[in-house]
Order: structure tokens, then C-alpha cells, then sequence
């Protein structure tokens, strides 16, 4: 018999862990398992990509109504006679809306007033996996009745600046909390020592076969440059480091050296960011290529991949751009070291701009240090498709 999963999710937006939920979804297999979707909003770059095996789930019609605009929302609750629903979607507003440190923060205050919106748990499910650090978390712990409740932290939960209290009373119910590298891990370990032998790490999965067939076609926007060509990709948030970027982008440009710096994806930070690179007058160098299905035509086409974040926890861009051998810059933000050797498979920078700016322009300057690098990347194993069977046997398989 079929054992029957449920995988929570925010979106299928073109986030890592949103490219990693996908993969992982690709690579099952559907004659051993069932498998639901929940998405608290059916969108994103991705959703085309789900495989047809894949059943997308709704919530019920309460919490549709709660996740209306608050205006409508309240409304319809007013008018219906729900007081105690209005003032709750109130206070959830006020919550999600508040001052507090990071967005992550105030969805713990905020879930205790969205929990109510779900008037009914999910049921008879044999495993339940919240695939991402707050909502789905959250809503698994909650929500669901399973034999199993797994869920995920994508990065290294001391820079995610959420409480550590709230947290402890949704990790209790979860029998397994996975991470992706044996860095993140440990600070789960170290944060939450009760849970400790809950923690596991599965990594997220590449496979390089599928990604360079994926990336033999030329990016349109590279095909009439004849400049070093740079790329990141990454959210367009503060974590990814795109200040350090653009300012590191300006110290190429006033050196002297000939490069375009493309960078592909979408977030809360694009209107900053475009600014900066404006007051930099670097429109012509640092360009923000919005959201691509398939960036694989574009890593392979660059001449230097760049991770400037302050932190990650195993980045997959990273390891993209591994799988295609590229010379990579990255800053050593604290889980650096499990994906790259400085010296060996990149060049590693230190978390400012200047330093950025320099580990590129040694790369665009040593075509045989940039060869080096490859080399050494093409004879380290980089896919890892068997990591799903770590996925398989928190299923008890």
C-alpha cells in the first residue's frame, strides 16, 4: 500500500528551498508514495513545474476568508456575525505588521491567530513535512495528524532571528528537524540540545546531468557582449548580500575592468537595490534580470559566478554553478566551508565589497588560475541524487 504524504510550502516561488522542494519532487517515486502539496499561496515561478503526480491541496474556506485583504476580510466577518474572527484577523494583522526584527519573528507572533483560521486538521497522512523554517513548520506541528512530522530549517537558524522559545514549542511535536549541511546542524544541535537527536541532515539535491542538458541553450542577454560576464543568483534580499554586490561592482568599474554583472531573481529589495545601482551609474554594469524559470543557460555562459551573501546554509546556486565548473567567488559567510576550498574550488572573500571586488578581478585577470579552478570542480563529485534516500528512510523506508 501507498503510504500517503503531505509537503507544506509557502509558494513555489524561485527561492533555493522552493528549487529544492522541486527537485525533490522530480526525483520520488510515485509507485511507493501519494504525495499532497500545500501551498499557502498557489503562485510562483515554479508551479508549471510540478509533477502531475503532485496533488495540489486547498484549505478550507475559513481560512480563504481570513486571508483575504484585512478590510474585505473583516468585513465578511462582520457581516456573517464572526466578532471573535474579525478581532483575531485584526490582531493577526498588527502581528505580521509589527516592528519586530525579521520577517521569520513575526510570523511566530502572528501564528497564533492564524492557527485559528484552520478549523480543521489534515488527517490520515503517514508523514507530514513542513518544507521551510516558519509557516510550514508551523502549520505541521499544528494542523496535521501524521505517523510522522518532519520538518525543515534551510539556513543556519542563529541568523534567522527568530525566537528560540517559540520555536522549542514546535519542534517538540516534529520527530525529525532537518537541515542541509552539517554546519546548520549543528547549530540546531547547539540551539535546541532537548531535540538534538531529532536533527538530520538531508542536503539538497543536484544533479548535474539534468542541469547541464538544461543549460545548453545561450542566454539571450549574454549573446551580444564581449565583456567578462558575472552572475549571481539568489532572492533579492538582505541576506544575499546585494549591497555588497553593487558596491564591489562600482571598485571594478572605477579599476578600469570590462565586465557586465547579471543578476537573476526577485525580492523585497529591488526598488533599493535599483537605486544603488543608479546612484553608482552602473545601469550598464549590474543588471537585475527578474525571475527565470531555467537560470542554467545562464550559469553556464557566465565567467564567474559570485555569492556575496552574509549567510546560507547550503547554498544550491553554489552548487549549480559546481555542476558546470564555474571559476566562483564567494564570501565566507559561516557554511562556506562546506561547499567550497578556498584556493582549490574558489576563491573566497571576506563578507565587504573591497574583498569581493578583488577575488574577482585575480579571476578575470588569470585565465590559468580561472582553469585551475575548473579542473579541480570537474574532478569533485558535485551531484548528490542519493540523498534522497535519507529523505526515504525518515519515511521509515
Amino acid at each position: 500500500m501507498k503510504k500517503r504524504l503531505v509537503f507544506v510550502m509557502e509558494s513555489m516561488g524561485s527561492g533555493g528551498g522552493e528549487r529544492s522542494l522541486l527537485t525533490l519532487l522530480q526525483l520520488m517515486v510515485y509507485e511507493k508514495y501519494d504525495v499532497d502539496l500545500l501551498l499557502f499561496n498557489q503562485s510562483g515561478l515554479f508551479m508549471g513545474m510540478i509533477p502531475p503526480q503532485v496533488k495540489l491541496i486547498d484549505f478550507d474556506e475559513s481560512y480563504k476568508a481570513f486571508s483575504a485583504p484585512l478590510s474585505q476580510s473583516v468585513k465578511s466577518y462582520f457581516l456573517k456575525g464572526k466578532l471573535f474572527s474579525a478581532l483575531n484577523r485584526i490582531l493577526y494583522s498588527k502581528a505580521v505588521n509589527s516592528k519586530s526584527s525579521s520577517s521569520l519573528h513575526r510570523d511566530q507572533l502572528a501564528w497564533k491567530y492564524m492557527k485559528k483560521a484552520f478549523k480543521e486538521k489534515l488527517t490520515g497522512y503517514d508523514a507530514a513535512i513542513g518544507y521551510l523554517e516558519g509557516k510550514p513548520n508551523f502549520f505541521v506541528a499544528d494542523c496535521v495528524d501524521a505517523k510522522i512530522k518532519i520538518g525543515y530549517v534551510h539556513n543556519d537558524y542563529r541568523k534567522l532571528q527568530m525566537s528560540e522559545k517559540l520555536d522549542k514549542a514546535f519542534f517538540k511535536k516534529l520527530d525529525y528537524i532537518v537541515s542541509v549541511s552539517d554546519e546548520c546542524c549543528n547549530v540546531l544541535k547547539e540551539v535546541f540540545s532537548e531535540y538534538a537527536e531529532r536533527v538530520k541532515k538531508v542536503e539538497n539535491i543536484t544533479s548535474p546531468s539534468t542541469l547541464v542538458k538544461m543549460g545548453e541553450d545561450q542566454a539571450e542577454e549574454y549573446k551580444n557582449t564581449n565583456k567578462k560576464i558575472l552572475l549571481t543568483v539568489g532572492r533579492l534580499s538582505k541576506q544575499k548580500g546585494y549591497d555588497i554586490a553593487v558596491d564591489a561592482a562600482e571598485i571594478l568599474d572605477r579599476n578600469g575592468i570590462d565586465f557586465k554583472w547579471f543578476a537573476i531573481g526577485k525580492g523585497e529589495l529591488k526598488e533599493e537595490i535599483d537605486a544603488k545601482i543608479k546612484e553608482k551609474n552602473l545601469e550598464d554594469r549590474f543588471i537585475l534580470l527578474g525571475e527565470r524559470a531555467n537560470p542554467y543557460p545562464y550559469i553556464n555562459g557566465c565567467d564567474v559566478y559570485v555569492q556575496s551573501s552574509y549567510f546560507e546554509g547550503k547554498s544550491i546556486a553554489i552548487d549549480e554553478a559546481k555542476c558546470f565548473a564555474k571559476p566562483i567567488v564567494a564570501t565566507k559567510f559561516t557554511t562556506v566551508l562546506d561547499q567550497l576550498t578556498d584556493g582549490k574550488t574558489a576563491l573566497l572573500a571576506e563578507i565587504d565589497a573591497a574583498s569581493v571586488a578583488e577575488k574577482i578581478a585575480a579571476l578575470l585577470s588569470d585565465e590559468q588560475l580561472c582553469r585551475t579552478l575548473s579542473e579541480n570542480l570537474k574532478n569533485e563529485k558535485v551531484g548528490n541524487e542519493e540523498e534522497i534516500e535519507k529523505f526515504y528512510r525518515l519515511l521509515g523506508d
